[in-house]
């Protein structure tokens, strides 16, 4: 068993070692669970990822249904911030879920995705990411129209040159971004994540913007 020194400041901080740091996988603001034995003796475990509540995203359409719901005042403040966590941590989910699942062997390409087969995609290029659809994001696909499955590929195309370049969602722990297109009137978004050391985007779901809030919402 490896045992680390470590002394305690002024304020009663500590300051783990690097390579416990890296053993964790912690980053800033992540929280740790002390338990203390009988004995005394103190274990350390990773607690729960930090997330904070979701930010720019969807907050029209939370406060719309609070409202709708008699929310005002402090009950609309506390409630706003408690469906914004919670959007959080269901994308937190999600991404986990996605990388399991690709893990696992149960992701496919994105151009070999059934629904949009039908559009020929040529694939002359390879980019410098892998983009892969799992289960659920073949789901989504199969539900748009043709109109709007024409744009996929073009967005899909982007994230395989530069996933960084588009909006990161505030509030995740894990790299999450959203893309945004329009078919007709509706707004549409692509949400993914990325895990870059591997090069991969993980498609977590996609559709118009109303019907994906929904979704998320019935996930949590």
């Amino acid at each position: 068993m490896e045992t680390y020194r470590v002394k305690v400041g002024s304020k009663g901080e500590i300051i783990l070692p690097e390579e416990l740091q890296e053993l964790f996988g912690l980053v800033a603001e992540d929280t740790l669970d002390l338990c203390v034995d009988s004995e005394g003796k103190v274990f350390v475990r990773t607690a729960e990822r930090s997330v904070r509540p979701l930010s720019d995203f969807f907050e029209d359409l939370i406060v719309s249904d609070l409202l709708a719901k008699g929310c005002s005042g402090d009950c609309l403040k506390n409630k706003l911030l408690e469906r914004k966590l919670k959007l959080s941590t269901v994308l937190d989910r999600l991404s986990e879920e996605a990388h399991r699942a690709h893990k696992n062997g149960q992701s496919i390409k994105w151009w070999e995705a059934q629904a949009l087969t039908s559009l020929c995609i040529q694939k002359d290029r390879k980019g410098l990411y892998q983009v892969m659809i799992t289960t659920r994001g073949v789901h989504d696909l199969v539900v748009l129209r043709k109109e709007e499955l024409r744009e996929i590929p073009a967005v899909f195309e982007s994230l395989e040159q530069d996933p960084f370049v588009f909006k990161r969602l505030r509030g995740p722990y894990y790299e999450t971004y959203r893309v945004s297109f329009r078919s007709g009137t509706k707004e549409h978004r692509v949400i993914y994540t990325v895990f870059a050391k591997e090069n991969l985007i993980v498609i977590l779901t996609v559709g118009a913007r109303e019907v994906i809030y929904d979704r998320l919402n019935g996930i949590a």
